[in-house]
């Protein structure tokens, strides 16, 4: 059936390089000439959103992800890059603590640097605040990468079609949750606030133009995974000085963004998740690299209750056979993604073409 309705909102789940799957359901989109209005996106999600609201084909993604310099990706020496691996085994060789409890326990740990919680109101403070904080200094310690080479690459692909800040994403469908009209937004933390943030419309808190704000900066903040990518600084000036803010991946707290995106009956929104995900393997710290696997996952999902944001037309794609941090994906395990996230969004778009035929949605 080929679609002729009004355009749909989407929302794009994060699971690192497991976001290769939305080519496959761009491009079953495309096939049944689904059109979209507004886009939201965390951490992957907000790569891929980010060039299909730019005008990426899916068959052009393709091309753009074969030329992506995999061999620059390097994740070995990890306890030397990320001192926070050497120390979290250190913390369960001298605590004796094994499992999830023992990370939890070990990044709600003090730890010292220059990162003000002052402006967290009092409700806030506590457990999560304290998390927040201990990750964010740890991070700033080291990780696997700076980021600079993910936003440059994002730049380059996005200037291709003439993207380069928000204000050349404008033209999308104007609404209550997204009011300036933006093809595409993204989410991301402030470490500093405890808070979910919406790129580019909450940058004027930083006193920042939303419409001047760089699309590339907005997707290496909301892709800035701890111990993964260094954490992004933004500068706000507080009174006579600077204060800095850190930034991270918006999965955080939030690794489903529905509520960035108008749901009504006139415009419905469907969202795709990346199954197989990095809490469902058995834990290990067998190597470095399994403990900053294991870092990465305590640190997701952690504001928000499991399944606090459903909508009806959801659909998790099945990308278990993939790790997120496996940067150095072969052919076939491209095809793979590709293949699950097809398969997913027609399962969902023939539900909703159902819904349509005779419930009228």
């Amino acid at each position: 059936m080929i679609w002729n309705k009004s355009p749909f909102n989407l929302i794009l789940g994060g699971g690192g390089v497991k976001g290769l799957a939305y080519v496959g359901v761009f491009e079953e989109a495309e096939a049944r000439n689904i059109r979209w209005g507004s886009i939201v996106g965390v951490s992957a999600g907000a790569v891929a959103g980010s060039f299909l609201g730019a005008g990426y084909s899916s068959s052009h993604l393709r091309s753009v992800i074969d030329a992506f310099d995999m061999e620059k990706i390097d994740i070995t020496n990890v306890e030397k890059k990320v001192p926070a691996v050497a120390k979290y085994m250190q913390f369960c060789k001298d605590n004796r603590y094994t499992g999830m409890e023992g990370i939890y326990r070990f990044l709600n740990l003090e730890f010292t640097d220059n990162i003000s919680m002052e402006d967290l109101p009092d409700q806030e403070r506590g457990t999560l605040a304290d998390i927040l904080k201990s990750i964010a200094t740890l991070a700033k310690e080291g990780c696997l990468f700076d980021g600079d080479y993910l936003e440059e690459w994002v730049a380059r692909v996005l200037a291709e079609k003439g993207i380069f800040t928000f204000a050349d994403l404008r033209g999308g469908v104007p609404d209550r949750v997204n009011p300036r009209g933006y093809k595409v937004r993204m989410t991301a933390v402030d470490v500093n606030r405890a808070r979910i943030v919406i790129l580019p419309d909450d940058m004027i808190y930083y006193g920042i133009d939303p419409d001047r704000f760089s699309v590339a900066k907005a997707v290496r903040m909301s892709t800035c995974v701890p111990f993964v990518f260094k954490p992004v600084e933004i500068k706000k000036m507080e009174g006579s000085s600077w204060k800095v803010h850190y930034f991270v991946d918006g999965g955080m707290l939030d690794g489903f963004p529905f509520w960035g995106v108008d749901n009504s009956s006139s415009i419905p929104a469907v969202g795709f998740t990346l199954g197989g995900g990095i809490k469902k393997k058995p834990f290990s710290i067998d190597t470095s690299v399994d403990v900053l696997k294991a870092l990465v996952s305590a640190v997701h999902d952690i504001g928000v209750p499991k399944d606090a944001y459903k909508t009806k037309y959801t659909v998790d794609i099945d990308a278990s056979k993939v790790d997120f941090l496996d940067f150095h994906l072969d052919g076939e395990q491209k095809e793979y993604l590709y293949s699950a996230g097809k398969i997913a969004a027609r399962k969902l778009f023939d539900k909703v073409e159902y819904d349509m035929a005779f419930t009228g949605l």
